[in-house]
């Protein structure tokens, strides 16, 4: 079954390397439940600063049956708090570097979905 996937940004660029890793990921979601009713993800950068950039936030939004998973990834307090202390090496000469936060924060966020879903699928099992 094709899983019915919604993608939308809010303050970043629509990117068809994204779109792609969301697709790949959605589908390996329905390798640990099948019975997944939709899926809504949203890629946002809410804060954007010219100097280091900003975190992109993730949210997932699984539908399955009776319920539907939320899961909000934003990085850690910790790594928001070493990005401001610690001087950093400045990537803007890094091809791509927007491109490749973007992606880690999408990959971070269907793990985090995955274990969500397998923990639904227990308590639906009895397990």
């Amino acid at each position: 079954m094709k899983l019915p996937l919604q993608t939308i940004y809010r303050d970043c660029p629509r990117s068809e390397a994204l779109e792609t890793l969301i697709g790949v990921e959605a589908a390996k979601l329905e390798h640990f439940y099948a019975r997944i009713v939709s899926c809504r993800v949203l890629v946002e950068q809410p804060h954007r600063h010219r100097r280091s950039g900003a975190p992109f936030h993730v949210r997932i939004e699984l539908a399955v049956p009776g319920e539907e998973l939320v899961i909000s990834h934003e990085p850690s307090l910790r790594a928001r708090l070493l990005g401001e202390e610690v001087p950093r090496i400045d990537k803007s000469a890094e091809v791509d570097a927007e491109r490749k936060n973007a992606e880690r924060a999408v990959r971070d966020a269907f793990r985090k979905a995955a274990r969500r879903l397998q923990a639904y699928v227990r308590r639906k099992s009895g397990v």
